[in-house]
């Protein structure tokens, strides 16, 4: 039976059954096995987006208590208020100043940030016992401190000297406050500085505690969890349920005692209901945003999430088994058709291939494969040869584009210098470009040792430093073990060519120094070519090794070629790579495979 399944079933049967056996065995296996893992892994997945959900709250009121303090500095801080703290009698300056210019102007800046629906309103409570306020301007800012000196606020001011600040929840207002300002405050106590011991001033920020409300609101995700913000004295400040709030309550302290100091959710127990627990401080205040959702709500989610993924899965299961079904019998009498057409030629094609026993459509088709593999061998080894051929020619071509290019310049180096009456030197320099050429032409491969190639780099400064009187500074940190290995000929001298030209005399001063460093990274050996000079702008580093980079020297054909070569030889992952910050240098990446030169 395996054998007529494996090599005489028709294809079309063999389509039913392999689809039939793909659909249920993974169906079967995913419900008996996985059901377990996969729920696991939705419900991990469920906390950490809710974890990244807290933080985006957080965030939020995190952004709404700084909006509240920047409010806050800015009344502090006008001039007019700092004028009115430096006299002993606050009362008596704000009813003397209430006509002024800046008096108007600071009342109109304070009014101009409620904007009624978050902000809205602002007081400034002085000591005094007037109950009319109509004494310092029309603006309704100033009232006396008798309005709220049985709030509980005002209490906690009055009772902790060390407190400046507070953000205060609906129920440290007094009813005035609630009903007619705003059911929150921000107040910041206001120190005369003409009696540090005395507080000349309170200033409120009434803001409405509905915009916490919605925070909390547009960001839950189960009608069983709950977000509630608690203040460092155990009050809850703003919650997405009163209800939820109130049985998952925990105090201030508590809360990093049983969550911990982690940003993650942990697993806890309140009312010998399992929990998923998590909170993040809100910064500028006092406040802890605690996020609490029941496990069971989480589990019922997973649950949820995965039926509904394995009913699209056998939905789309039978859709895709129905129309295979459906195509198998058009693909089997294709495949018929071509082998009939395949077996026309078969004995006109005088390679010998393999005995094939199989029957069925494949089995024929591999018959006739054998034959055409046998061809398409031979064609693809001869190919290869050509190919190859072709590589060594492509990179011999760039190669002697690039000697023309060094050559060019240094006989005009020496030009200079024999025009210069520096005999001596012109013939140093001879016989430094002779030893040169010597080493570049002594040997046909295209691959040197790297301590040639070194060599070669090395010949090339010291010509250099002879015309421009020893300015650069050139130092080589190549570990002595990757000496042996080879380098296509001609690859870092077209780099150092570059840093001297484009980089070290485009500064003011022409000096600079060039490192060559090397090491070994898995299977391919990395240099680095570091220069001290101009740099690269960000914009030419795009063009700089298509072969379009224009400079004012010319185009960078060294570098363009010396890119292509190495692709050409090793392939797409090797070649340069270029990093520059303009104005302090640049440093070149050149990485080839290891490659240990035969002795």
């Amino acid at each position: 039976m395996i054998h007529y399944f494996l090599h005489d079933m028709k294809l079309k049967y063999k389509f039913m059954i392999t689809n039939l056996i793909l659909v249920l065995v993974p169906t079967i296996v995913l419900f008996v096995f996985l059901y377990g893992r996969l729920s696991h892994i939705i419900e991990v997945n469920a906390i950490e987006s809710e974890g990244a959900i807290v933080s985006q709250t957080a965030s939020t009121l995190e952004a709404t208590a700084s909006q509240l303090v920047y409010v806050m500095d800015n009344i502090t801080s006008s001039p007019f208020l700092s004028k009115a703290v430096y006299t002993p009698d606050i009362e008596g300056y704000l009813s003397d100043v209430k006509n002024s210019e800046e008096a108007r102007e600071f009342y109109s800046s304070i009014n101009a940030v409620i904007d009624h629906e978050f902000i809205k309103a602002v007081k400034i409570y002085i000591p005094t016992q007037k109950e009319d306020t109509d004494g310092y301007g029309e603006s309704g800012v100033i009232e006396p401190i008798t309005k709220v000196r049985g709030s509980h606020w005002h209490g906690i001011f009055a009772g902790s000297p060390q407190t400046v600040s507070l953000f205060c929840p609906r129920f440290y207002l007094t009813s005035y406050e609630a009903q007619t300002l705003g059911d929150m405050a921000y107040i910041r106590k206001f120190t005369n500085i003409a009696n540090p011991e005395e507080t000349c001033a309170y200033i409120a920020v009434y803001f409405s505690r509905q915009h916490l409300q919605n925070i909390l609101h547009q960001n839950l995700t189960s009608m069983n969890s709950v977000y509630y913000i608690i203040n460092s004295r155990d009050c809850i400040v703003g919650a997405s349920s009163q209800v939820l709030a109130g049985t998952y309550f925990m105090s201030y302290d508590t809360i990093q005692q049983t969550i911990g100091d982690t940003q993650e959710f942990t697993m806890g127990r309140i009312l010998d209901e399992s929990l998923y627990m998590g909170y993040r401080e809100i910064g500028q205040t006092d406040w802890r945003l605690v996020s609490v959702i029941p496990e069971d709500s989480v589990f019922t989610e997973s649950q949820r999430v995965l039926f509904n993924t394995m009913y699209l899965y056998l939905f789309f299961a039978f859709l895709a088994c129905s129309v295979a079904l459906a195509l198998s019998g058009s693909i089997a009498r294709r495949l018929s058709k071509v082998v009939e057409k395949m077996n026309q030629y078969r004995d006109k094609m005088p390679v010998k291939f393999e005995n094939n026993k199989d029957r069925d459509e494949i089995g024929q088709l591999v018959g006739n494969y054998n034959i055409m593999v046998d061809r398409i061998n031979d064609l693809m080894e001869e190919q290869t040869k050509t190919a190859e051929q072709l590589k060594v020619s492509e990179v011999k071509a760039l190669q002697a584009q690039i000697n023309p290019h060094f050559l060019y310049n240094m006989l005009d180096m020496i030009n200079w210098l024999a025009q210069s009456g520096q005999q001596e030197k012109v013939s140093i320099a001879v016989r430094t470009l002779s030893k040169f050429y010597k080493l570049t032409l002594s040997k046909k491969n295209i691959t040197i040792p790297i301590g040639e190639e070194l060599n070669h780099v090395s010949l090339y400064v010291m010509l250099q430093n002879m015309r421009f009187e020893n300015k650069i500074e050139f130092l080589i940190d190549v570990p002595d073990e990757i000496m042996d290995y080879e380098i296509p000929k001609l690859v870092l001298q077209p780099i150092v060519e570059n840093s001297i030209l484009h980089g070290i005399f485009e500064k003011e001063s022409k000096e600079g120094s060039i490192v060559i460093m090397a090491w070994t990274e898995g299977g391919d050996i990395v240099f680095t070519v570091s220069d001290t000079g101009i740099g690269i702008r960000p914009e030419r580093l795009e063009t700089i090794l298509d072969g379009t980079e224009e400079s004012e020297h010319g185009s960078n054909i060294g570098i363009y070629n010396t890119h292509m070569r190495l692709k050409y030889l090793y392939g797409e992952g090797y070649g340069l790579h270029f990093e520059s910050r303009y104005g302090q240098g640049t440093e070149v990446q050149v990485r080839i495979p290891t490659v240990r030169r035969l002795t």
